[in-house]
């Protein structure tokens, strides 16, 4: 397929994907789940404007700046929510997030956003590994990350040269991101749909502790 079907394609999938967190950022009573539900939206609709900007040719916009916000949006998110937990012992302070100066980004910025994903990665497995259920939003994530990890890894190998792919081929990191983006879209829809006939969270863990039984009729269809 061509690139900018593939980014179209991709373009749909995330925009069907943004309509959940969107909703559950309109409805929810509870401060905390709304603010939590609103940086998920926004990371999901910034890296709806690398595919946008992708479909119409703008791919140094895109590469260069919507694709690594997104991902260092999602970083925040993570961090957010990991600690929106019951649990005390992670101290945000102390976590190595990465510090570069112009300098350091001029040497990796062909590796920025692989970097950044596996930052995201690394936060979302051991918020999986603490929920000790592979069932969860987190583990999930998780393998959304990994699939869209194998995507960017696929496309830099191929821009570089170092792995030469068939004609047929020469999107497969887009095509891998296209897979990505699906996935990540079937999940939070499948999510969102057992959440409201079931009652119970979108997204698993403490997340809802504190809340009160008030707000609880509103945030159990929300997010586990």
């Amino acid at each position: 397929m061509l690139e900018t079907q593939l980014h179209f394609i991709s373009a749909v999938a995330i925009f069907l994907s943004a309509a959940v967190p969107i909703y559950l950022t309109v409805k929810l009573k509870n401060n905390k789940l709304k603010k939590l539900t609103l940086v998920f939206s926004i990371f999901i609709l910034i890296h709806s404007l690398y595919h946008v900007t992708g479909f119409f040719g703008f791919y140094f916009l895109g590469e260069g700046v919507f694709m690594p916000l997104s991902v260092v949006t999602l970083i925040f998110f993570a961090i957010v929510y990991s600690s929106s937990t019951k649990t005390k012992n992670m101290n945000i302070k102390n976590m190595v997030i990465i510090v570069w100066n112009i300098g350091t980004l001029l040497i990796i910025v062909n590796y920025i956003t692989i970097i950044l994903l596996l930052v995201a990665l690394g936060l979302f497995v051991w918020l999986a590994i603490r929920s000790k259920n592979i069932k969860t939003f987190q583990f999930q994530m998780s393998v959304f990350l990994v699939v869209w990890i194998l995507g960017e890894i696929g496309d830099s190998l191929q821009v570089n040269g170092i792995v030469i792919f068939s004609v047929l081929q020469e999107n497969v990191g887009l095509e891998i991101h296209v897979i990505s983006m699906i996935l990540f879209s079937i999940m939070l829809w499948l999510r969102f749909y057992y959440s409201e006939r079931s009652g119970r969270m979108m997204i698993e863990e403490e997340l809802g502790a504190g809340v009160g039984n008030s707000d609880n009729s509103s945030s159990r269809s929300s997010l586990k």
